[in-house]
C-alpha cells in the first residue's frame, strides 16, 4: 500500500496561483470552448492552516471533493438566508463531496492547528465565469448577517 501523500506535497506538483479568494489554485479539466457557456469545469484547492478564503457567491452549482489533508470547514449561507456550517474531508462528521448550490454565499477556513494543509477539487456546473461572481466584504457579511462574526475568529 502506498504511502499516504500530504495536501503540500500535492500543490507541489502543480504550477498554484493565488486566488481572488485566497488559498491557491490550479485550473484543470475545461471543456474546449464553443458556442456558449461549457457546460462544467473544475480546479484544484489549496488552503493553508489558520487561511480563510473570502465570502461570495457564483452563479452556478459548485462540487467541493476532499483529495488530501486536513478537514475543510465551509460556512454557507443559504438561499434561505440561513447559515449552515459543513466540513469538507473524510473525518467523523465530515463529507468527502459536498454540492454548494448556485447563489449561495459561502467561504471556508481551516484551522490554524490543522496537521496538514487542505487539497480539495472544485467541480462547476456549468463553468464558472466571472460575470456570475460576487466577492462580500467581512464588514459586509457581519452587517447582512451576523452569525457570521464567528468565521474569523
Amino acid at each position: 500500500m502506498a504511502d499516504k501523500i500530504k495536501a503540500d506535497e500535492l500543490i507541489r506538483r502543480y504550477d498554484a496561483d493565488r486566488h481572488i479568494e485566497n488559498g491557491m489554485f490550479i485550473e484543470r479539466h475545461y471543456p474546449a470552448e464553443g458556442n456558449g457557456r461549457p457546460a462544467s469545469g473544475s480546479i484544484y484547492y489549496y488552503v493553508k492552516p489558520g487561511e480563510r478564503t473570502q465570502f461570495h457567491r457564483i452563479d452556478c452549482d459548485e462540487y467541493w471533493s476532499h483529495n488530501a489533508g486536513s478537514t475543510l470547514e465551509l460556512w454557507v449561507i443559504g438561499l434561505d438566508g440561513s447559515l449552515r456550517i459543513m466540513h469538507c474531508g473524510i473525518t467523523e462528521g465530515a463529507e468527502p463531496t459536498i454540492r454548494l448550490a448556485a447563489g449561495e454565499i459561502f467561504a471556508s477556513r481551516l484551522d490554524e492547528n490543522a496537521p496538514d494543509s487542505a487539497f480539495v477539487t472544485c467541480i462547476t456546473v456549468p463553468r464558472f465565469s466571472y460575470e456570475g461572481f460576487q466577492m462580500l466584504s467581512r464588514e459586509e457579511m457581519i452587517r447582512l448577517y451576523p452569525d457570521t462574526a464567528g468565521f474569523w475568529e
